[in-house]
């Protein structure tokens, strides 16, 4: 698959690669993992005080993994450890001519952030959205959240300046 970004989950052993300690990688998520990722889903909904969301973590995490189609979770890596985690979202849309990649949930742990992880994955997400072909890459923040808003920014994200709306079905 030549410099692909799509790795094989981390276990106990890392799989004969060869770990250099500071390099970041996305690892895909596996269905014998959903406990550990809802562990990393269930520590950003409380960072975000979207405790209200927690009841459904279960359910969503689940149906992400039997919908490969529509989306993809997966780790970040950093050297043989597991920092955090990403889920990427595909979508159509007209307005943006085609494909394009919800960058749906990033979060990397607390202890790990300021140190250039963000930035590494991000080259790995856009690398992503090239290989599928994909028109565009969407994400949105809390409004609170004015560290993340500043790190899309940096990475070339705009506003869109529309509003989102949801309701339950």
């Amino acid at each position: 698959m030549g410099t692909s970004v799509f790795f094989e989950s981390l276990t106990e052993e890392v799989k004969g690669r060869r770990v250099e300690e500071n390099k970041v990688e996305l690892w895909r998520v596996y269905p014998a993992e959903q406990q550990a990722l809802k562990e990393y889903v269930e520590a950003l909904y409380e960072h975000d005080d979207q405790r209200d969301s927690l009841i459904n973590i279960s359910e969503g995490v689940e149906s992400l993994l039997r919908n490969e189609a529509l989306a993809t979770p997966y780790f970040i890596g950093q050297g043989s450890e597991r920092v955090g985690y990403v889920i990427l979202t595909r979508y159509h849309s007209v307005k943006r001519g085609g494909l394009t990649i919800f960058i749906d949930e990033l979060f990397v742990e607390p202890k790990r952030r300021r140190g250039g992880i963000g930035r590494q994955i991000m080259k790995a997400i856009i690398q992503i959205a090239q290989q599928e072909k994909a028109k565009a890459m969407w994400a949105q923040t809390e409004p609170f959240n004015e560290a993340a808003q500043a790190f899309f920014l940096g990475q070339g994200f705009r506003p869109d300046g529309q509003k989102s709306f949801e309701r339950p079905v």
